[in-house]
């Protein structure tokens, strides 16, 4: 299958779709739109690799991470044809993860759902568990350990679940809306974080 092209700021970026790998989406570009990344940068949840790529092309120092290893054959390959390279870890969240970067970059899985849809094919792609923020709220607690003081964090949440109880959690953040974006059923929000 031909890699579909994506333009990003004016960049061509070749993208392959890969079997069991989240393809780029309004919400990858939602994030794209809006990053402004500084010094070392991670990306979780690299999917196909279209952040890290992007990142790379920039010059950024840049590591990619998925829990999928299928997702980081697919992060290498759309590497390679687009001529950058970048260091890729088998990660879940953090477990894999050592020392601190400026720009973090996570589009989780948020979809709020039944306890039986996690068993459905790919659904780790896009099941954030029954109130949509088990793995949001997983990665924040970790995010501390690797955010350098001053550094970003970029991510995406729904509003199909409880953005606010999040933000009461987790108030040693500072959360900043950067974008939205309405659909049919529901608004998705691209937001930066920092450490207060």
């Amino acid at each position: 299958m031909e890699p579909v092209s994506f333009s990003v700021n004016g960049e061509n970026i070749k993208i392959s779709r890969c079997p069991g790998v989240y393809f780029p989406s309004d919400d990858t570009f939602l994030i794209l739109d809006k990053l402004r990344p500084e010094g070392r940068c991670l990306e979780i949840g690299s999917g196909s690799g279209i952040i890290s790529i992007v990142l790379a092309r920039r010059g950024y120092s840049v590591i990619a991470s998925d829990i999928n290893s299928e997702a980081l054959s697919c992060t290498e390959l759309n590497a390679s044809l687009n001529g950058v390279k970048f260091e890729v870890i088998l990660s879940d969240l953090f477990d894999g993860i050592r020392g601190k970067f400026d720009t973090i970059i996570f589009n989780p899985p948020y979809l709020p759902g039944e306890e039986e849809e996690a068993k459905i094919e790919e659904s780790e792609m896009w099941y954030g568990g029954t109130d949509g923020l088990t793995v949001i709220r997983k990665f924040l607690h970790g995010l501390p350990d690797h955010l350098n003081r001053g550094g970003k964090c970029y991510t995406v949440l729904s509003s199909l679940t409880d953005i606010y109880s999040l933000k009461r959690e987790f108030n040693f953040y500072r959360f900043d809306v950067l974008e939205e974006k309405s659909f049919f059923m529901e608004k998705i929000f691209a937001y930066s974080l920092s450490l207060i």
